[in-house]
C-alpha cells in the first residue's frame, strides 16, 4: 500500500521520457519537475515501470574505504576504556554523542571477533608453509632414493 499520492499519467510519461532520454533517479529528481515526490518514490515509481536502473551509479554518503594497517588488540582496548571513560565523566550527553559511542562499542565488540580470527588464521597460515615444507623435503628425499636405486 502506498502513503503518497497516486502517481499520475502526466507524471509517469514524464518520468518515462526523461528516463529515456539517459537521466538517472537523481538526476530526475534533481530537476525539480516532480517537485512533491522523493527521491525514493521517483526510485520506486521507476522500478515498477520497468525501467532498468542498474547500470545508475549508487550514491555513496562515506568516501572509499581503503586498506590500513591492523591495531592491535591492546591499542583498541585503550580506545574502548577511553570512550567508556568519558561516557562516564559526562554529566550532560546529546544523541549525537550517545550514538557515536555505541558505535565505538559496537566496532570494539566486532574488532575483537575479526582480530582473534585474524590470529587463527595466521595460525593456520604457519602451519600449511611448514608442511608445505615438509612435503618439500619429502619429495626431494624420495628423488635421492629413487636415483640411488
Amino acid at each position: 500500500m502506498g502513503r503518497g499520492k497516486r502517481w499520475t499519467e502526466a507524471e509517469n510519461k514524464l518520468m518515462l521520457e526523461m528516463a529515456k532520454n539517459g537521466m538517472g533517479t537523481q538526476q530526475i529528481y534533481d530537476s525539480g519537475k516532480l517537485s512533491n515526490r522523493t527521491f525514493q518514490a521517483i526510485q520506486n515509481q521507476l522500478k515498477r515501470l520497468g525501467v532498468d536502473l542498474t547500470g545508475q551509479k549508487k550514491i555513496f554518503l562515506t568516501g572509499q574505504i581503503s586498506e590500513a594497517e591492523v591495531v592491535g588488540l591492546e591499542t583498541v582496548v585503550k580506545r574502548f576504556v577511553d570512550a567508556f571513560n568519558k561516557i562516564c565523566d559526562l554529566t550532560v550527553c546529546s544523541k549525537e554523542d550517545l550514538e557515536r559511542f555505541r558505535i565505538i562499542f559496537a566496532a570494539a565488540r566486532v574488532y575483537f571477533d575479526i582480530y582473534f580470527k585474524l590470529q587463527r588464521f595466521e595460525e593456520v597460515e604457519t602451519r600449511v608453509e611448514r608442511v608445505e615444507k615438509l612435503v618439500e623435503q619429502l619429495a626431494a628425499s624420495k628423488k635421492t632414493e629413487v636415483s640411488q636405486q
